[in-house]
């Protein structure tokens, strides 16, 4: 089955994408569960547990926003998601997977490195500065990490012209989000997608969010001019991310390059 595009398929993402055809898609950039079981609190529930508020903001106890597969069996989803991406890429496209960061005994960025590169030819793991984050505990986690890996079988897909893209991306590039009740729990800034879809893709490429949540991969990708697909398998946030993009203008490749609207 080739797979629709610019449609935001609702589902568990292996079994739909094991639907599609081989070499397929021409970039991937996606944000999995961590497996840090989110589920215990969001940024957003944590804050309003403090203040004794509710989502709502009115008196009474506040509640978690779970993610789905955000416990110990995101290790086997993240796997299985890795060898799908591997067979439907193209020959040169990248899987740009966002990973955590951080210590412990069992880092989460060695380990997917690792898995990473069993399936694809692991390229580089850039570093997210997402800026300062205030006081806190020991070695405040002040960035997460994109791990960047290319399909063997032709030269990587890569479209930057000034010869001084950076593994960091600095402060105030992909500015933080501190997630409000209305947004996904682990809401990462359209601009984040943006730049890894400017290296690694052209306009009228096929760009996949196989965990797309509120849709800021898509948003990215439609104003880039490039051709989408989202999976997202809960129903509240395929719904905030089918009504984000009706919203959205569908824009053919040059009229986006023309009327400028790249981030």
């Amino acid at each position: 089955m080739i797979p629709e595009l610019n449609k935001i398929y609702l589902g568990e993402s292996i079994a739909i994408m094991k639907q599609w055809p081989d070499s397929s898609i021409d970039l991937i950039f996606t944000d999995p569960p961590y497996g840090h079981n989110n589920n215990n609190g969001d940024l957003i529930h944590n804050r309003e547990t403090a203040l004794g508020l509710s989502p709502n903001y009115e008196s009474g106890p506040a509640k978690a926003r779970p993610i789905a597969n955000d416990g110990k069996e995101a290790n086997e989803l993240v796997q299985a998601f890795f060898t799908e991406a591997a067979r439907l890429l193209k020959p040169g496209s990248c899987c740009c997977c966002c990973c955590g960061g951080g210590g412990g005994p069992d880092p989460q960025f060695a380990r997917w490195s690792l898995w990473i590169d069993n399936v694809l030819d692991f390229k580089q793991m850039v570093i997210w500065d997402k800026g300062p984050m205030g006081m806190g505990w020991h070695y405040r986690r002040s960035y997460e990490t994109v791990l960047v890996a290319q399909k063997p079988g032709a030269a990587c897909k890569w479209f930057d012209e000034t010869n001084a893209v950076e593994n960091i991306i600095r402060p105030g590039v992909a500015p933080k989000i501190i997630p409000s009740k209305d947004q996904h729990p682990t809401e990462k800034p359209a601009e984040l997608a943006s730049l890894f879809i400017g290296y690694h893709s052209k306009p009228g490429d096929v760009v996949l969010d196989s965990f797309c949540g509120s849709g800021s991969t898509l948003d990215a990708a439609n104003r880039m001019g490039r051709k989408w697909i989202g999976i997202e398998l809960d129903p509240v946030f395929h719904a905030m991310a089918s009504e984000r993009m009706n919203r959205a203008e569908i824009l053919p490749p040059k009229t986006a390059l023309e009327q400028g609207r790249l981030f």
